[in-house]
């Protein structure tokens, strides 16, 4: 029985190498695979705050703009230097994004920074519209109202389906009809087709649609890389799982099969030992003395003699 238990026992240990292969293998996949989760859900907070921290700093940056370019000497140097810093922050959050871990979640999240620098076009043209057209920011009044137009043009069938439904709202309004009417006639240095406080309604109108239609395309892009970080932990915790019961299930078989097999027992032969103690002089058994002659077979012999 022994000779029994350790060739199955052989048998088993041999078999468990496999199985225990199985559970380094499932442990290290869904380590790895948590990290990742855990990584892109950190990855997805961060472009969150980034954005939001972006947007607030844009805003932040074009009020004080507006405030600055209210000084006639001081109008061209103001509008250079704030625009060149918000062009800034704008870059680097589109270089931020690029590290999405997924090209849905970067495509999304790209399309929220045009969408933000497109509302920052047309804020720009706005500043330069309030404070004073003259024959030097005449042109950079034309080529932002141009860039922000066709940069929302080229944007727009990259949005989500609620997204596309609001551009097509704000395009087709009369708010956006009259800010488009008074673009065109500051361009072309004509007097305004409407009055001042229409103008500056519709162009608040459209300046917050523009912002709401970014923020609900950096809300969804974020949301998107949650998602995904999110069905990346379950489906590394899921595979873990099914990889260790599987592990499990591979031990439990291959024991009962060892169980099963039928192992010839070879028997030993072990060989007795004499003592090697001398036996004590009294419990020596004495050697047997020949036998004496039958008195009868004696007295024949000695009258044959005779």
């Amino acid at each position: 029985m022994k000779y029994l238990r350790s060739v199955r026992g052989r048998m088993l240990g041999i078999a468990l190498i496999p199985g225990s292969a199985l559970v380094v293998v499932a442990v290290v996949i869904t380590a790895f695979l948590v990290h990742q989760a855990v990584r892109t859900r950190d990855l997805a907070v961060e472009t969150a705050t980034a954005a939001d921290r972006t947007a607030r700093s844009v805003v932040a940056l074009q009020a004080q703009r507006s405030a600055a370019m209210a000084a006639p000497e001081l109008r061209t140097a103001a509008y250079a230097s704030y625009t060149q810093r918000i062009d800034t922050a704008i870059a680097g959050l589109r270089d931020y994004v690029r590290r999405a871990p997924d090209a849905e979640s970067a495509y999304q999240q790209t399309t929220a920074v045009e969408l933000l620098s497109v509302a920052e076009g047309m804020d720009r043209s706005d500043s330069l519209a309030l404070a004073g057209l003259d024959g030097v920011t005449r042109r950079p009044y034309a080529s932002a109202v141009a860039a922000y137009r066709a940069g929302l043009t080229r944007v727009a069938p990259q949005l989500t389906d609620s997204g596309r439904t609001a551009y097509e709202s704000l395009t087709r309004s009369a708010d956006w009809s009259r800010l488009a009417a008074v673009e065109d006639a500051f361009a072309a240095a004509e007097p305004l087709p409407v009055p001042e406080s229409t103008w500056r309604s519709a162009a608040f109108t459209v300046s917050e649609q523009l912002g709401r239609l970014y923020t609900q395309q950096s809300q969804y892009a974020v949301q998107l890389t949650l998602d995904d970080g999110r069905r990346t932990l379950a489906g590394a915790l899921s595979a873990g799982t099914a990889l260790l019961l599987c592990a499990v299930l591979l031990l439990v078989v291959v024991r009962r099969l060892v169980a099963r097999v039928p192992v010839p027992v070879v028997p030993i032969m072990v060989p007795t030992v004499r003592s090697a103690i001398p036996r004590p002089r009294h419990a020596r058994s004495r050697r047997p003395k020949a036998p004496e002659p039958w008195p009868l077979k004696a007295v024949l012999d000695d009258l044959r003699r005779q």
